[in-house]
């Protein structure tokens, strides 16, 4: 079984984390393709590095222009890839334009795409990562479900039994395995984290205007590992002298490891991100989203989370005051995705 794995961004390897090594121990010929989607060295090489996975067999290196420009040209390097190697699939993980792109490539070509990650969907139909997904649902020969609602919706949608397989979260086995290993306290510290990076936050001073003034006025001490996009947007706006006088602390990206540590020991979690969202959940922190995106609504509905939007007064308020409602309960899975994707493959594409 040859088959390739494309990743471009943060989430994307953190999922590949365990499924590499997983292809490594049993020997399955695994081809890593790097599309370039992030190119600054904290948010690519340095989750290679922490998670020990081999340097990419390709690396697409596709300037990320824009959204449209960078699909196309991915597409364009994965069919010269594809008619080189004859992989028997193509695997993409998630929401990213870097699996969006690997989800036509594969099919132009009749190879297989496999969609890990599938049918979380929301009502947006114009956002970005709604509309990758989608596509690669539909393209995708089998489709992987972190949580029970994800499987339901291809069920509500009409697709085939036999196209999707609940297996829980590969972000939840990172996540695990990284805790344990390293052993991690997780604690209710003196401060939040925060992330931001969405385009309908950060493409729109007026939104992130309101968004910082919420979190300014809260007065809570905030750690902020800003994404460089947002960096020069809150720079653009104006915005950098506001948290310069406030509690909002600066910082560069972080590593997996370093980010994980950071988020084990906040008090609570604000975010915009999908993936983030997960990571709170799973390590039991209160969390704030920072978008009116309601992606795992398990979350919602067993109380650890709740939407803000751009709204200074509810920001400020649910930064300083929100606590879960409710029971916690397991919703991602047993922290072995790796093993049942993985087993799941051998039995459809094993030669």
């Amino acid at each position: 079984m040859k088959f390739f794995s494309i990743v471009g961004t943060r989430p994307n390897f953190v999922k590949e984390f365990l499924v590499n090594r997983e292809c490594r121990r049993r020997g399955i010929d695994e081809i890593l393709v790097h599309t370039g989607q992030h190119y600054d060295y904290e948010l690519s090489q340095a989750f290679f590095d922490a998670f020990q996975i081999p340097e990419p067999d390709y690396h697409l290196a596709v300037p990320n222009v824009n959204s449209t420009q960078f699909t196309a040209e991915v597409m364009l390097k994965l069919s010269e890839l594809i008619n080189r190697e004859h992989p028997d699939f193509i695997l993409g993980y998630g929401d990213v334009n870097s699996t969006l792109a690997a989800a036509v490539a594969s099919t132009k070509n009749r190879v297989p795409f496999v969609h890990v990650e599938g049918g979380i969907r929301s009502a947006d139909l114009f956002n970005p990562e709604e509309i990758n997904r989608r596509v690669a649902d539909v393209l995708a020969d089998v489709i992987y479900c972190c949580t029970k609602t994800d499987f339901k919706n291809l069920e509500n949608e009409a697709y085939a039994t036999q196209r999707r397989l609940l297996t829980g979260d590969l972000m939840f086995d990172a996540l695990k395995y990284t805790v344990e290993k390293h052993e991690i306290p997780i604690q209710r510290g003196d401060y939040s984290v925060l992330t931001i990076h969405r385009q309908e936050n950060v493409l729109d001073g007026k939104k992130l205007s309101l968004i910082f003034d919420g979190l300014i006025r809260s007065g809570e001490r905030i750690l902020f590992p800003v994404h460089p996009r947002t960096m020069r947007q809150i720079q653009k706006n104006g915005i950098v002298k506001d948290i310069s006088r406030s509690k909002i602390e600066l910082v560069k990206p972080m590593g997996y490891l370093e980010f994980l540590r950071a988020m084990a020991g906040a008090n609570r979690i604000l975010t915009d991100s999908g993936g983030v969202r997960r990571e709170a959940y799973l390590l039991k922190k209160p969390c704030v989203v920072l978008i009116e995106l309601s992606w795992f609504p398990e979350i919602s509905q067993a109380g650890w989370k709740v939407l803000a939007g751009p709204d200074p007064e509810r920001i400020s308020r649910l930064a300083k005051e929100f606590e879960p409602t409710g029971e916690y309960r397991e919703i991602f899975g047993d922290g072995k995705a790796h093993m049942k994707i993985i087993d799941d493959l051998e039995s459809r594409y094993g030669k």
